[in-house]
């Protein structure tokens, strides 16, 4: 019987193996576990002007040269002018070749890339299973201010469905955050988990993690081993 696999998908600056590097904590308990991680590489190859902040030249130079200039899509402060086609296409096209898979694990940009995917894996690739789990780190959907409600935010029209948690999934979502992420701040990191378990249908299997760090995959085993034991119950994989 072959091993569960778990997709990878990085971070905005990132590339899959630097992101294993990052995520070096849960990847060597999983291991211990006898589960797979394959760590993908976002479509996107960032210009210096894609930016949405300042980089001095050296700085630049060097994530260029590492080829840390990827990403799953090009950032947008206003969530309905995102454009992911690219980056669910590269992702299924992936999954189609090298999968199945167990699941799927995704940081900040990966992690927004990985719900739609969990979410909608079996619309976008119908001979796929539903994942067993989702493991979301510094993860956020694509809000907009609502219309409706004055001071509060909603999923973009163009991203409700995608967003939309399946009723009576069978896949297990885990969400984890730093408490003091500036990047991502919790509070968008809960408003995420939150469309899962304020739901008037069926409950969905969510959980979540908070860390006293920040933009970060944690890497302390005594946050990490509640995740890897709910992710190995899932995928009836025992702990080591």
């Amino acid at each position: 019987m072959s091993a569960p696999k778990l997709l990878f998908l990085h971070g905005f600056l990132q590339n899959g193996k630097v992101f294993s590097e990052k995520s070096s904590g849960i990847r060597k308990l999983l291991k211990k576990a006898n589960i797979q991680c394959d760590y993908l590489d976002g479509p996107t190859t960032l210009q210096k002007t894609d930016l949405p902040f300042e980089l001095d030249d050296e700085k630049w130079e060097a994530t260029t040269q590492a080829q840390l200039n990827k990403s799953w899509f090009y950032h947008s402060e206003v969530s309905k002018d995102l454009d992911i086609s690219n980056a669910i296409q590269s992702v299924c096209d992936y999954i189609r070749v090298n999968g199945p898979y167990d699941g799927i694990v995704g940081f900040s940009q990966g992690a927004a890339i990985a719900t739609i995917v969990a979410n909608r894996i079996t619309e976008l690739i119908p001979e796929h299973p539903p994942f067993k789990v989702g493991l979301i780190f510094s993860g956020y959907s694509f809000t907009e201010p609502d219309p409706r409600h004055e001071g509060q935010l909603r999923i973009a029209e163009k991203f409700q469905t995608s967003f939309a948690p399946q009723a009576a999934s069978p896949t297990k979502m885990l969400f984890v955050w730093g408490a003091a992420d500036q990047a991502v701040p919790a509070t968008r990191s809960k408003y995420l988990y939150n469309l899962y378990v304020n739901r008037e249908d069926s409950p969905v299997l969510a959980k979540y993690y908070e860390h006293p760090g920040g933009h970060m995959v944690p890497n302390k085993k005594d946050i990490l081993r509640p995740i890897v034991e709910e992710i190995s119950s899932a995928l009836g994989s025992p702990v080591a």
